[in-house]
């Protein structure tokens, strides 16, 4: 089992409203979702950010000429 450490943040009721329903929906308990959340935000490299840059861009651009 891995080991955890004990962190304590600060959310709006808002997101934490989001997160409790996002933990539902996935099945999750809500502190492996915020984790899940959290792990998942560096798996991205710095291409896939630089992909994702220039596909919002481009639909940025469309959405402006529609």
């Amino acid at each position: 089992m891995t080991s955890r450490l004990d962190s304590h943040i600060r959310l709006t009721p808002e997101l934490k409203k989001k997160l409790k329903v996002a933990a539902a929906e996935n099945g999750r308990s809500f502190n492996e979702e915020v984790a899940a959340r959290l792990e998942g935000s560096f798996e991205l490299t710095s291409d896939t950010r630089d992909k994702v840059k220039q596909l919002l861009a481009q639909a940025m651009s469309e959405l402006d000429v529609g």
